[in-house]
């Protein structure tokens, strides 16, 4: 029976609670700025590039997802987010260290990748992949600077971080509207880009290691350290199985289907991303006080709260349905009018999938890596299975309808688990009890 009064004892304490309301106006406000830049960038790259190279910027995007988990071995970036969410801010230098010396491995995978499109004919696409590898260890691994924002809930950093990141990505245009470029439009676009970007991961990443200098931050001790690995190591294959489970969908339509089609399909995850940086907003403010809340009381939280989100992000989702059938005919070209249908279809994955997004956030938090492995092992099983089943008959289509019945399951199991999961502690407190009075 759903207790309305808790609910709404709940929303009253979040809108009363100042902090969160501060902090999470500010990252709704990047996120909101994001999205404008974004609704801005799109459409000028596909007026300016032709359609097949937009999608080969699709192309990159959906194998850089499986080429740099070959610097994850041992995955510390999550690990060490939830360790200075924790208080121990010393794991983050340990983790860029570690990871810029495993990244030798993801480059040699993107060069790899250049040599297979080079074979295949594609030669512009094979520079992309080069490119792409050379800028990789600043892009994606000091990227992590994000995560030691967010963990130290540095909000006003993290805030300007995504500002800079966000204008970034308009660099390339100023050498395609002065008509300056090597090879191809989308070369320069895509390497200016990059170069930006890794500048500004850099520059922040040198500031926290200052700040943690200028602070004096104790290093952490060798068993604190030791268990840092170990759930890394966990981790590892967690991620693994999330990486999977998230880019399958682009990584079968970038291989197999016309680049044209990766082109609509990557309009509609555009979308699809907005909704998850609305998510990543939401987990940042919300997952460091989850870490820290006692477990039967957190457990209450994520049910109340999840409820609530869920509902605000179905609300979101039909908005942004309606908005993208007005503006996608008005802004982008118009054989990009074909996207409409993966938009709504990636929305819908997004929304169902919410629930087993809170389920995995609550077994994070108590490092259960046994749940998170079984839940994103059955999840990526159905959505590997269902994507290559469905693609045959129904092509791009075909694909997406399995990622959104995958997380349909997704969150079912997810559920279940959270339930099974609430029992068990149910029973092993009144044990606990009965042999105190004992």
């Amino acid at each position: 029976m759903i207790d309305k009064n808790r609910i709404w004892l709940a929303i009253k304490r979040r809108l009363q609670n100042r902090r969160l309301l501060r902090d999470s106006s500010l990252l709704m406000l990047a996120n909101v700025i994001g999205m404008a830049f974004g609704l801005v960038r799109a459409p000028i790259t596909t007026w300016l590039l032709p359609k097949e190279e937009y999608g080969m910027i699709g192309v990159v995007g959906s194998w850089e997802a499986f080429l740099s988990f070959l610097t994850w071995p041992v995955s510390l970036p999550a690990a060490s987010y939830h360790y200075v969410a924790k208080g121990q801010p010393a794991t983050y230098p340990i983790m860029v260290h570690h990871q810029l010396r495993w990244s030798v491995l993801s480059i040699l995978g993107f060069l790899g990748s250049a040599a297979y499109w080079w074979w295949q004919g594609s030669h512009i696409l094979a520079i992309l992949f080069i490119l792409g590898g050379l800028t990789f260890p600043f892009r994606i691994i000091l990227a992590s600077c994000v995560g030691m924002l967010a963990a130290q809930e540095k909000f006003v950093g993290l805030f300007w971080y995504r500002i800079s990141r966000n204008l970034a990505r308009f660099t390339g245009f100023i050498f395609l509207l002065l008509s300056i470029w090597w090879l191809s439009p989308v070369i320069i676009f895509y390497f200016s880009n990059q170069i930006v970007i890794s500048i500004l991961n850099i520059a922040f990443t040198i500031w926290l290691m200052r700040q943690l200098q200028q602070e004096q931050v104790p290093s952490i001790s060798a068993e604190d350290k030791q268990e840092m690995m170990h759930y890394g190591k966990h981790l590892t294959g967690i991620n693994a199985i999330g990486i999977v489970q998230s880019n399958i969908d682009r990584f079968l339509i970038s291989t197999f289907l016309p680049l044209e089609v990766m082109a609509d399909y990557s309009i509609g995850m555009l979308i699809y991303t907005q909704m998850k940086q609305i998510w990543i907003v939401y987990l940042s403010v919300r997952y460091p006080p989850f870490v820290r809340t006692p477990v039967q009381k957190r457990r209450r939280k994520i049910i109340i709260e999840g409820s609530i989100v869920w509902v605000g992000f179905v609300v979101a989702a039909f908005t942004l349905s309606i908005i993208a059938y007005w503006l996608v005919p008005i802004v982008l070209p118009p054989s990009y009018t074909t996207s409409l249908g993966y938009i709504n279809w990636l929305l819908a994955t997004f929304v169902v999938g919410i629930p087993g997004f809170f389920s995995t956030v609550y077994f994070r938090t108590e490092q259960n890596e046994k749940s998170l492995y079984l839940l994103q092992s059955i999840s990526v099983t159905f959505n590997v299975i269902l994507q290559a089943i469905l693609i045959v008959p129904l092509n791009a289509y075909g694909v997406v309808i399995g990622r959104c019945l995958s997380n349909v399951i997704y969150s079912i199991v997810g559920v279940w688990l959270f339930w099974y999961k609430g029992l068990d502690k149910n029973k092993l407190t009144e044990s606990q009890a009965k042999d105190k009075n004992d």
